[in-house]
């Protein structure tokens, strides 16, 4: 399973890339259907692209409107939990236009192997302290 895990962590990175251009077009990919968004204010279940779509663009026009520039992840911890399901839990700091910290924050996250290789399934944010390891 620890070569499952390199391609679970590289297509997470590559998530993580896309996800800072702002287009939520270009994230939807990384996405399996139905999936699952647990912010810390609710429960959304997803069972289309375009309401991924429309989750994505809401998250992406926020961060904008607060100068968002790009992320960093400090920690990241893959485990392939069995042949076609995995977590990764990061630790993640936003950074401004600025260069000045935006905010950090924990994110665990449900992966499913497809066809088209793994997907996420659920997406919780967390405090930053909390990541799996």
């Amino acid at each position: 399973m620890a070569g499952e895990e390199q391609a679970i962590t590289q297509t997470f990175n590559n998530y993580i890339q896309t996800f800072q251009r702002l287009d939520p077009h270009a994230a939807l990919p990384y996405f399996n259907l139905p999936c699952m968004f647990i912010p810390p204010q609710g429960v959304r279940v997803l069972g289309a692209a375009a309401d991924i779509e429309a989750l994505l663009t809401q998250v992406m026009q926020g961060l904008k409107a607060r100068s968002y520039a790009r992320s960093e992840l400090t920690e990241l911890h893959a485990h392939q939990m069995s042949e076609n399901t995995a977590l990764v839990s990061v630790s993640r700091v936003r950074y401004k236009t600025d260069g000045e910290e935006l905010e950090r924050l924990g994110e665990t996250y449900t992966l499913r192997r497809t066809e088209g290789g793994w997907k996420i399934v659920v997406a919780m944010i967390h405090d930053p302290d909390t990541i799996l390891r």
